[in-house]
């Protein structure tokens, strides 16, 4: 039963008050339970009100809602669970950041940004950082807007829109328990799995039409990130953004591709791939089976090339 469901059965009678206290110190002692597990999580505190719990960032002012019961996942349950969200990617991704543009200003992209870990924490340490994220899902982008509403960050922009190698409505597989999987792919091969039509447009249409030109862009799509990039050619080509990309084989093979094929493609723009190994970045030629890297930063040859000798995680 729930809180409410054994208070609610103590009003009508059906309980007695002893049965009725001892049940409810069941839920009530976790309070302090948290209170001490929160040490040496990635979460400094909770805040329960209004509906929601919001967990505070540790070592960051980023806030997430979590009022979602459902989903397994979600990235402030991944915080309390893991104590970190991609610890190594995300600190080499901010320490490019810093190294690459310092205080002046840029924009970054954040191409499936779902509940908006990267986009709140570029907008938190980077004051001069415009942010773009992107999330296609409307349920996802709903969880996304809450983020950014307690946050209060004005520099973040949220778009209800996806990308692809060209636009129109494309059918997501989405499931609430694990809305970080929602892909244009049936990526757990479930014959039950429910689907969402969003829209989804080529970066380069988007970059033409609302004259917003990426400096930093991340890509997440659970596979399709090919055709994602696809899309972005003459904007990779002529602004020449440092880009941070996931790649997983498995999630490729879905979309009849290999995570080479994205290789080859940045190959021919001036790019060279990297991935984040013990603070540092060591260059990847092919994804080889013994690869187990999962996120990539891509950098060109000539615009960032210069900045690699200095460059650390944050």
């Amino acid at each position: 039963m729930s809180l409410s469901e054994i208070k609610d059965s103590f009003r009508r009678g059906e309980l007695g008050k002893s049965e009725f206290v001892s049940r409810m110190h069941a839920y009530h002692r976790l309070l302090i339970e948290y209170a001490a597990f929160l040490e040496g999580t990635g979460v400094e505190r909770i805040e329960i009100g209004g509906g929601k719990a919001v967990f505070t960032c540790r070592g960051v002012d980023v806030k997430l809602c979590y009022d979602d019961p459902v989903d397994q996942h979600v990235t402030p349950l991944t915080l309390l669970n893991f104590d970190a969200y991609e610890p190594e990617d995300s600190g080499m991704l901010f320490g490019l950041a810093e190294r690459v543009f310092g205080s002046s200003p840029f924009t970054f992209m954040d191409i499936g940004a779902n509940v908006g870990w990267y986009s709140l924490n570029v907008a938190r340490r980077f004051p001069g950082a415009a942010v773009h994220a992107f999330e296609p899902v409307p349920g996802i982008f709903r969880n996304l807007e809450k983020n950014l509403a307690v946050n209060a960050l004005p520099r973040i922009t949220a778009h209800n829109l996806g990308f692809m190698d060209k636009g129109g409505r494309l059918e997501f597989y989405y499931d609430p328990s694990i809305s970080g999987r929602t892909s244009a792919r049936n990526l757990a091969d479930d014959p039950g799995a429910g689907t969402v039509s969003c829209e989804v447009k080529r970066l380069d249409d988007f970059v033409a039409e609302e004259g917003v030109f990426p400096d930093l862009l991340k890509v997440d799509v659970e596979g399709a990130e090919l055709f994602v990039f696809q899309g972005a050619q003459a904007t990779l080509a002529g602004h020449r953004p440092v880009v941070f990309t996931e790649m997983l084989r498995k999630w490729a093979g879905k979309f009849g591709y290999h995570p080479d094929a994205i290789l080859d493609l940045f190959s021919g723009l001036g790019y060279r791939c990297y991935f984040a190994e013990g603070g540092t970045l060591v260059e990847l030629h092919r994804m080889t089976e013994d690869v187990t890297a999962t996120n990539f930063f891509f950098l060109h040859r000539e615009a960032h090339e210069r900045v690699l000798p200095g460059i650390s995680s944050l």
